[in-house]
Order: C-alpha cells, then structure tokens, then sequence
C-alpha cells in the first residue's frame, strides 16, 4: 500500500498505478480507499486527543486508562466462574 500511496501522491492515475504495480486497476482503488479512511480515522483520534489536552496532559490520560483497564480486569476476574464453580453447575 505503501508504494500505491506515494505514487498517487505523485499525481498518478489508478489505472496507471495498477499498470506500473501490475494490479488490476479495482485493487488499487480499494487500496486507496482504504488508506484514505485509516488516515480519516487517524486525524478523528487525533482530534479526540488534543480535545482530551494531548500531549501535555498524556502522563494523566494514560494513568487513567490504565487504572479503567485494571478495574475491568478486575470486574471481569470477579464474574467468571471458577473451575469448580463450573464443574458444579454442570453437574447441577
């Protein structure tokens, strides 16, 4: 995808891309289309970030994520059934 994209970027049409790439035209298309929606996706993140005060405040994000994830670890651990517990409940 890489070589696709900078070769778009140097202002090539899709059919030539696929020619010089020996593609069919459709699978370069799809490629850029994909890349264009990561790169969609990416500056949405990023949007979220600098909202959230990134970077200056990435020490304090990522302390929170952290303790989050740890308390659904946690919660998780909580609900499943032990071994024995389960053994129990299919034997009835």
């Amino acid at each position: 995808m890489h070589e696709i994209l900078k070769l778009h970027l140097q202002g090539l049409s899709t059919y030539k891309i696929a020619r010089m790439l020996d593609q069919d035209p459709p699978t370069v298309y799809v490629s850029l289309k994909a890349a264009k929606q990561n790169f969609a996706e990416a500056d949405k993140m990023l949007g979220e970030l600098k909202a959230l005060g990134w970077p200056e405040k990435l020490p304090e994000i990522a302390s929170k994520m952290s303790r989050r994830a740890h308390q659904n670890r946690t919660v998780a651990q909580e609900t499943l059934p032990t071994q024995s517990e389960e053994i129990a409940l299919k034997l009835g």
